[in-house]
C-alpha cells in the first residue's frame, strides 16, 4: 500500500493541470452547512475552491507562469480595458487604498474624497497616513454622490486624485461612476480618477477605458469569486506615468507600483521575474474565476447581477422591508442594505435567519449601525441561479419575520422573486 506521503505527491502531480470549467459541480457549502450571504466573502465555485486547496506549485513553475500571465490578460477583459495595467498583490482590498495613494499622491497634495459611508472614511484615513491633504465631500447617509456637489467642489480647488466608491458596502448605495468620471474629466482633466470597487467590480458595470478611470481597485473575495487574500488594481497609463514622474519617493516598499510593474510585465510575457512571492494558490483560483466570468461574458454578468438584485429587492418590498438607500435607483446590485422592521433589533432577527441556514451581515455604518442588516447577492449567487441561493435567503427572511410575529403573506415574496427572474426552474449558467 502507498504511504500517505506517496499518495499526496501522486495526487499533486496528477492534479496540476490548467483548471477546467465543470458543468456538473458537487455542492461544497460553508463548513457549518450554512449559506454565506454577507457582502463578501461570498460563496465560491467548487472549481475555485478545489484549485486553491491543492498543493502549491512554485511561483516560477512553467504551468503557474502561464496561468498568471493569462490571468493578467483576462483581468483586462473583466475590467473592460485594452491599455490598463493590472496588478495582483497578496493582501486584502484595503491594500488597494495604499497602492493607489502611495503611488499617485505625493505628500501635501490634495485628494477629494467623495464620501458615501464607512469605507470612504477609511480611504480618507489612508490618504492622511501618506501625508496627503483630504477634502471630504460628505453625502447624507443612504445617498449617492450628488453630481452638482462634485462639480462645485471641483470648480473650487484643484486636486491630484479624486476618490470615488462605486458601491458603498456599509449602505448598499451605488454611485454613477460614468457620470461622475465625466464631470471630473471635464473640469479637471489632469486629475486622476480613482475608484474603490471592492463591492462592485466584476458585478456592477465598469468600463475602465470608456469612462476615463485611472485606477480601479478591488479584493478577490467579492464578485471576482476567489477566497480572501488578493488585491487587484488596474492603473491607466496616465496613472503609471504619474507614479514614474513623481518629485518625491514612493512611501512604500511592498505597495510600490514601480517594483511590481516589471513583475506583472514578465509574467504576461511568460517569463520568470521576482520581487516578492505571489500568492500562488489564490492566483490559480483567480485564473479559474476569470475564465468563468469571461465564459459567461461581462455584459451577461452585469445583466444577471442587475436582474437578481431587482428581483430580490422586489421580494423584500413585498415583505414590508425598506432599503437604507434613499433612492431605489441608486441601490447597489451586489448587496441590499435592509432596514429592520419597527420594534425589531438585529439580535431579534439575524439569529433567526441564521437558524434557517443563511448567514447575513449586520449594519456597519456607525450612524445607523443598529437599524439595518445586509444581504450580499454577488458572484456565484447571481451568475448561477440554479443553485437557488436567493430562494433560500428569501425563505429564511420570511420565516424569521413570521416567527417574530410580523404579518407576512407566506410564499408571496418567493412568488414575486420567481416571476421577476422569469419563471422557475432557473437555468444554470455554469
Amino acid at each position: 500500500a502507498r504511504s500517505k506521503r506517496g499518495l499526496l505527491f501522486a495526487f499533486s502531480a496528477r492534479s496540476y493541470e490548467k483548471p477546467k470549467t465543470w458543468f456538473d459541480p458537487v455542492p461544497m457549502p460553508q463548513s457549518d452547512g450554512k449559506l454565506l450571504m454577507i457582502p463578501g466573502p461570498c460563496e465560491f465555485h467548487e472549481d475555485v475552491l478545489r484549485v486553491v486547496g491543492e498543493a502549491s506549485p512554485s511561483h516560477v513553475a512553467p504551468g503557474f507562469i502561464e496561468e498568471f500571465g493569462a490571468t493578467i490578460e483576462m483581468l483586462r477583459k473583466v475590467f473592460l480595458t485594452s491599455t490598463g495595467q493590472p496588478f495582483v498583490l497578496a493582501g486584502s482590498g484595503s491594500l488597494g487604498w495604499d497602492f493607489v495613494v502611495c503611488n499617485l499622491l505625493e505628500p501635501g497634495e490634495k485628494a477629494l474624497v467623495c464620501n458615501t459611508g464607512y469605507f470612504s472614511d477609511s480611504w480618507a484615513m489612508c490618504i492622511k497616513s501618506y501625508q496627503g491633504q483630504v477634502v471630504n465631500l460628505q453625502m447624507p447617509v443612504g445617498a449617492c454622490v450628488d453630481p452638482a456637489m462634485l462639480e462645485a467642489a471641483l470648480k473650487k480647488e484643484k486636486y491630484k486624485i479624486i476618490c470615488l466608491t462605486q458601491v458603498d458596502t456599509s449602505t448598499g448605495v451605488k454611485n454613477d461612476i460614468k457620470t461622475l468620471a465625466a464631470i471630473c474629466k471635464k473640469i479637471q482633466p489632469d486629475a486622476l480618477v480613482t475608484v474603490d470597487g471592492v463591492c462592485a467590480f466584476a458585478a456592477e458595470e465598469l468600463r475602465f477605458d470608456d469612462w476615463g478611470v485611472d485606477a480601479a481597485l478591488t479584493g478577490s473575495q467579492k464578485a471576482l469569486g476567489v477566497p480572501p487574500g488578493l488585491m487587484v488594481c488596474i492603473l491607466s497609463q496616465k496613472a503609471i506615468k504619474a507614479a514614474k514622474n513623481r518629485n518625491t519617493p514612493i512611501l512604500s516598499y511592498f505597495a510600490n507600483a514601480l517594483n511590481w510593474l516589471p513583475i506583472m510585465n514578465a509574467y504576461e510575457e511568460r517569463k520568470v521575474a521576482y520581487f516578492a512571492t505571489p500568492a500562488v494558490t489564490l492566483i490559480r483560483g483567480l485564473y479559474v474565476a476569470c475564465k468563468k466570468l469571461l465564459d459567461i461574458g461581462m455584459e451577461n454578468v452585469f445583466d444577471m447581477h442587475l436582474k437578481t438584485s431587482l428581483a430580490f429587492k422586489a421580494a423584500c418590498y413585498s415583505m414590508g422591508l425598506e432599503l437604507v438607500a434613499t433612492d431605489k435607483k441608486h441601490a447597489a446590485n451586489t448587496l441590499s442594505a435592509i432596514k429592520l422592521p419597527a420594534g425589531v433589533t438585529k439580535q431579534d432577527l439575524v439569529p433567526k435567519i441564521v437558524k434557517r441556514g443563511v448567514i447575513v451581515a449586520g449594519g456597519l455604518h456607525k450612524k445607523i449601525k443598529t437599524t439595518y442588516f445586509r444581504v450580499g447577492h454577488m458572484g456565484l449567487s447571481a451568475i448561477d441561479p440554479k443553485r437557488q441561493h436567493m430562494v433560500t435567503v428569501i425563505e429564511a427572511i420570511e420565516g424569521a419575520l413570521m416567527e417574530l410575529g410580523i404579518k407576512v403573506e407566506k410564499g408571496k415574496a418567493l412568488a414575486i422573486f420567481k416571476a421577476a427572474m422569469g419563471g422557475y426552474p432557473l437555468k444554470s449558467s455554469l
